[in-house]
Order: structure tokens, then C-alpha cells, then sequence
């Protein structure tokens, strides 16, 4: 379980059906990614994809599209390409984070959260690995373990020249290249299950569909889970029911919040 400390409580996240300890020692239990609602709490839908990892190698990437592929197999034949997954990500959080957060204010992403970083690194359910070639990090994963299942939770891609066609190229299969680099590692250390952290439900913007599409040429089948918030103490519960109203305030029409 991974311990954050958020601003009113302390939250105690669980990935992919991981069960609870004993004594938790945190005010809200937060399941991310689980397989079935849990009664009486606040459950939200989330959907993902899927890659079972048990086939036999050949059989996974059969189910890849052919582009997919393609550009694997040119990235492992002609790209001098180097995988590194990192066994104490720990020691190399600074330099993920410091990557990432130069690809995320190129995408206009939130930057990386250091302290869930941290946490989950302590947690040791934090996975790192990356496509390095001539000495240059072309491409960073950052993956959450859970059990018998590893999930993505963030990618970054080192665009250096957006005007440098052959270097987007080069960087987009290095892209999936680690992926299949990853799901290999960690099929060899007993992971049975790759999940891809989730599809967005609304495309109806390019960046969007872009990802969703990208994340389909992997050939993963659609889950459905869901996130529950549980309280654990007086304090949680007194805060998820706070939560609760100023999200329904948030979302109530302008007119009827000022009319009310």
C-alpha cells in the first residue's frame, strides 16, 4: 500500500486488488483500478486495456498491429537502442522526475508529483525503466506493481528538435520498443498482467484519441474497474463527506447554485 500524506489526510492507496493491510494507519483507504465496487462507498468508473502476459512471447506480440510490429522490430534491429530497468528506482527519481517535467510542460501536462513518487518508491511498488542510446535517454517509463499485475503510470518521450522528423521517428519507436522491453522484464520476474493505466472516455480531442489509438496498436483487451474511497477513521469519513458536497456543489448548473 502506498502511504500519501494529502493536506486534510492521510490517504493509503490500493492498485489492481490489492488488499488492505491489517492496520492501515491512514484516514481514507483509496482503491484504485478495482476489479469490482465495494458497497456503501464512492465508486467511479474507470476503463483501461489489458495485456495478459502468460502467452508464450511470439503470441503476445502477434496480437500487436502490424505498424506496432514493424517498429519494434526495426527499433531492436537498427536503432542501437539499450534497456535499462532500474532495480531501486529511488536512487534515480530525480532524474526521471527532472525528464518528465520537460516533456510534460511540452505537452501541457501537470508535472511529475515527487512525493507520491517518493511514497511509492518506499512502497516498493515503483517501477523504472528506459531506451538509452549513445548515451542519450530517449524515452522514461514509470510503472506501479500490484500484486501479480504492473501498470503503467507515466511515459515521457525526450522530443529535443520538434522540426527533426527522423529524431521524432527514432524516439516514437523507442517508445514502443520499451514497451515491449517492459512487458518481457517483467513477465520474466512472474508478472502475469500489463495494464495501461487507463483509456480516456472522452476523445473528442486529438491528443485523446491520439493516445487511445496508440495504446490499442498494443492489442490489449478493454477492463473496467473503478475507484472506491473508504474511511477509516472519524476523521476520513467527517472529510469524504465534505469532498462529497463541494463536488456536487461544483458541479450543480450557475443558475440553481445562485438561486439556492
Amino acid at each position: 500500500m502506498i502511504r500519501v500524506q494529502g493536506r486534510t489526510v492521510r490517504y493509503g492507496e490500493l492498485w489492481l486488488d490489492e488488499p488492505p493491510p491489517a492496520d492501515p494507519g491512514v484516514d481514507v483507504l483509496v482503491y484504485r483500478y478495482r476489479s469490482t465496487p465495494i458497497a456503501d462507498a464512492h465508486s467511479s468508473p474507470l476503463h483501461s486495456l489489458r495485456t495478459d502476459l502468460t502467452p508464450p512471447d511470439p503470441a503476445i506480440l502477434a496480437r500487436f498491429d502490424e505498424t506496432c510490429r514493424r517498429q519494434i522490430r526495426r527499433a531492436g534491429r537498427e536503432d542501437s537502442l539499450e534497456y535499462e530497468q532500474l532495480a531501486e528506482p529511488g536512487t534515480d527519481l530525480e532524474a526521471f522526475a527532472d525528464f518528465y517535467d520537460v516533456f510534460a510542460r511540452q505537452k501541457g501536462l501537470w508535472l511529475a508529483d515527487r512525493h507520491w513518487l517518493t511514497r511509492a518508491a518506499e512502497a516498493l511498488q515503483l517501477a523504472l525503466s528506459r531506451v538509452v542510446r549513445g548515451g542519450e535517454t530517449l524515452v522514461w517509463h514509470a510503472h506501479l506493481l500490484a500484486g501479480d499485475s504492473a501498470q503503467l503510470a507515466h511515459s515521457a518521450s525526450w522530443f529535443r528538435d520538434a522540426a527533426d522528423g527522423d529524431h521524432r521517428s527514432l524516439v516514437a519507436r523507442a517508445n514502443r520498443w520499451l514497451h515491449w522491453q517492459d512487458m518481457l522484464a517483467f513477465k520474466a520476474a512472474g508478472v502475469l498482467h500489463y495494464d495501461w493505466g487507463g483509456m480516456f472516455a472522452d476523445e473528442s480531442t486529438a491528443e485523446r484519441a491520439g493516445i487511445n489509438r496508440f495504446k490499442r496498436t498494443f492489442g490489449g483487451a478493454p477492463v473496467l474497474a473503478y475507484e472506491c474511497s473508504v474511511p477509516v477513521t472519524l476523521r476520513g469519513r467527517v472529510w469524504l463527506t465534505v469532498r462529497t458536497a463541494l463536488r456536487r456543489d461544483a458541479q450543480r448548473p450557475r443558475s440553481e447554485a445562485s438561486a439556492a
